[in-house]
């Protein structure tokens, strides 16, 4: 049997990542596996990996996801295991991992780290689509089988049980010091490993986080010390990366000001390194109890507690759902959550009854001894070897679109400075002389926000900042709207007013807002919503509603005050009346002419409505996106847009004047949106004809996107391209690229099912 694990991996300092490198060096010693692949998902993207790995895929690029797919599609692999867990794939809620499900070719087999209590709507909808994705899930207890069977996201038949591995030296480690062998464990304080061997040592391992609870077991110490003064607390493990990118050592630090608070200098020990098996396996051997007082009962795995199981240690733990299950028998002591005392009790009384001790070690090395990677690296493999067996391999859609490989960004960063993007240019020269406006550099935040999740290139991220210094430099703090044209040389040209770049500002935050961005991010561009917000209070322009419906529909309900709230239902309806205002049987549309950027008034309807839950407005956004791609060519396969001269209603399609790359990346975002609601492949068909008119598939056979600058020309003319490649027209194909990069069109025949909607 050949497979391959998608998940991340080391030197990414990860649980899941320990684990499946552990699962796969286990799966190699199976007798029946041939082979064992690893696609790893990675955080930074410019991070050496290691030899093994086949492919990286990085964690905000959706279009990574649907191409390791395809990359193992043309592979001769048997099934492929993936290990998940909410917050190591990218989209909401790891949605991005669907992308990967729905266009793999082999078997999937699911291994579930977290199942969740009560999730959110959208977390079960992910688990559940995952779920049917699979042809078998693993879970790691009979609790976690028992709560996802009553949430009914998996079927029964699908589910098995095999239990969380941990490395086999953790089981003789204790043995094997006691006969002498030198300790591999290095400790940091005086006196060496000989120091916390003649302690009684209490421990705690892994990446820290507030999740952690640690304070908890820090707060008991005062009342241990006073009893049983030899006692030390080891806290090994350096702080979460993630923690550490938005937060830095901020809980580490408070640790350690509850230590010195606590007078328990002498007590607690950190070792904040990412710790080897091989030192584990000796601080574990040196540990007389171990300390799980986490936080979060929802936790339904747990590999340091597996491997303080494995390691034959007594153990204290809060009630999550993994020690529940894994103490149950008599390996360690539950305690409530956040409770000191009751902590500091029960490792007192192990201590005070060495018989009890003794028992609970007796019986977690009971427990630990069926926990060894060879027996559950052979259940595991079972498992695989089921799903290969009961599903055939499925049938890549061949591929027939213009293929872009790679696109580049050096004419994007040429138009950048430190004030803004320059609108114009001669050819790919920057045209100083014509400055900037708010539409270009909304259109910059949100490409800068896209480019520096999707890439990792942290250049990106003052791009975004600068971009929204240059927005809040345009408001009007007295609620008029914004300036939208400033000059090179940083001088206003037109008073605060209400137009379509007002529209476009609240996009581009709502856009921010809505991914998890860092706090100081937050507060100001919320408080920049909430006033350009407020200056919509009289009558809009078509397009600024629709603007604004694209950017308030893209936040949660919960984070819609009420004048957003108000604003967003408002704008859909105006759309609507619109379109029943205007539109006959000959002309499905919401204005007596196609002008510019029209794709996206359906854009907005489909958007605002499924934000709304008012399915009348998505489907009059899906009638008159069908009837205007249909006009313009999309059923035929060669895009034709209506000129920039525009096209009235009495007039023959498409329309007179120079073709504009705003409305062919416009085609490709609505139609993405289109998919994403319906889940109708024919959407994605049409948003990727769309973008292929940027490479050439128009009418000229010209293409758009200048392969040599990363750049895109600002129009296409009756006899030839409009060479010039400004900030409105480049900010325009990287927008689509990225859009349908992210979207994960399935490439892959569903037996039977049909494709659903779009991860």
């Amino acid at each position: 049997m050949r497979t391959a694990i998608f998940s991340t991996y080391p030197p990414r300092a990860c649980g899941i990542g320990t684990f499946a490198f552990d699962v796969r060096a286990a799966l190699l010693g199976v007798a029946d596996v041939e082979d064992c692949s690893a696609l790893v998902v990675v955080d930074d993207p410019s991070s050496p990996q290691r030899p093994e790995i086949l492919q990286t895929i990085s964690q905000g690029a959706r279009g990574d996801y649907v191409r390791a797919a395809r990359t193992l599609g043309r592979l001769d692999l048997d099934v492929v295991l993936l290990q998940h867990e909410y917050g190591i794939f990218g989209g909401r809620d790891g949605e991005y991992a669907l992308s990967f499900a729905r266009g793999l070719a082999q078997p999937l087999v699911v291994t579930l780290h977290t199942v969740l209590s009560k999730p959110t709507e959208h977390q079960l909808h992910v688990l559940t689509a995952l779920c049917h994705e699979a042809e078998r899930v693993i879970v790691m207890t009979e609790s976690a089988r028992r709560l996802i069977i009553e949430l009914g996201a998996c079927d029964v038949e699908k589910l098995r049980v095999v239990p969380h591995g941990a490395p086999v030296a953790l089981g003789a480690a204790r043995a094997e010091l006691a006969a002498g062998r030198r300790p591999r464990y290095v400790a940091s304080s005086p006196g060496g490993y000989a120091r916390i061997d003649s302690r009684f040592l209490l421990s705690s391992f892994g990446l820290l986080s507030p999740g952690k609870g640690l304070e908890t077991m820090i707060d008991a110490l005062p009342a241990i010390v006073d009893r049983h003064p030899d006692v030390l607390y080891l806290i090994a493990g350096r702080t979460h990366p993630q923690i550490a990118r938005r937060q830095g050592e901020e809980y580490r630090f408070m640790l350690e000001r509850r230590i010195v608070d606590l007078g328990l200098d002498d007590h607690v020990q950190f070792d904040d390194r990412f710790l080897s098996v091989e030192e584990l396996a000796d601080l574990l051997a040196a540990t007389d109890v171990f300390v799980t007082p986490y936080t979060n009962s929802e936790q339904s795995s747990s590999g340091a507690l597996t491997f303080a199981l494995a390691a034959g240690c007594a153990v204290v733990s809060s009630p999550f759902l993994y020690a529940e299950d894994m103490l149950s028998s008599g390996a360690g002591t539950i305690v409530p959550f956040g409770d000191p005392a009751a902590l500091a009790a029960a490792v007192c009384s192990l201590i005070e009854h060495p018989e009890e001790l003794a028992a609970a070690s007796a019986e977690a090395r009971r427990v630990g001894s069926g926990l060894a990677w060879p027996s559950v690296a052979e259940a595991t493999a079972a498992v695989l070897d089921e799903a290969a067996v009961a599903a055939p391999r499925r049938t890549p859609i061949p591929d027939v679109g213009l293929e872009l490989a790679d696109a580049r960004t050096d004419h994007l960063l040429t138009l950048v400075d430190d004030c803004g993007i320059v609108q114009h240019a001669r050819g790919a020269i920057p045209n100083r002389y014509t400055g900037y406006c708010v539409d270009d550099i909304a259109r910059l935040a949100v490409v800068a926000l896209e480019l520096e999740s999707r890439t990792g290139d942290a250049a990106w991220t003052p791009i975004l900042y600068r971009s929204l210094a240059f927005l809040y430099d345009a408001s009007d703090e007295h609620g008029a709207g914004m300036r939208n044209f400033m000059s090179y040389d940083r001088r206003w040209l037109d008073e605060p007013h209400v137009g379509d770049h007002v529209g476009r500002s609240i996009w581009a935050l709502g856009d921010v807002l809505s991914t998890a961005w860092v706090p100081a991010v937050v507060g100001p561009s919320q408080r920049l919503l909430a006033a350009l917000v407020r200056s919509l209070e009289g009558e809009l322009s078509i397009r600024t509603a629709a603007y604004a419906t694209l950017g308030l529909a893209r936040l949660d309900p919960d984070r819609l005050d009420d004048d957003a709230r108000e604003l967003l239902e408002r704008c859909v309806t105006q759309l609507e009346e619109a379109y029943e205002t205007s539109s006959d049987d000959g002309w499905r549309w919401f204005e007596d002419a196609l002008t510019y950027d029209n794709a996206r008034l359906p854009h907005a309807l489909i958007i605002g409505g499924a934000a709304r839950g008012r399915e009348d407005a998505v489907a009059v956004g899906l009638e008159s996106l069908a009837w205007l791609g249909n006009e313009c060519g999309l059923a035929e396969g060669l895009l034709r847009l209506p000129g920039n001269a525009g096209r009235r209603r009495d007039e023959p399609a498409p329309g007179a004047g120079d073709e504009q790359p705003l409305d062919a990346s416009a085609f490709v975002e609505a139609e993405l949106a289109a998919f994403a609601v319906t889940g109708d492949p024919e959407h994605g068909a049409r948003a990727q004809r769309a973008f292929e008119w940027f490479l050439g598939r128009n009418r000229l056979g010209r293409p758009l996107y200048d392969f040599a600058t990363g750049g895109c020309c600002d129009g296409l003319g009756d006899l030839d391209v409009n060479a010039n490649e400004g900030a409105e027209s480049t900010l325009a194909f990287h927008r689509a690229q990225l859009l349908l990069d992210a979207a994960g069109l399935p490439r892959v025949l569903r037996r039977g099912v049909g494709v659903k909607t779009a991860a």
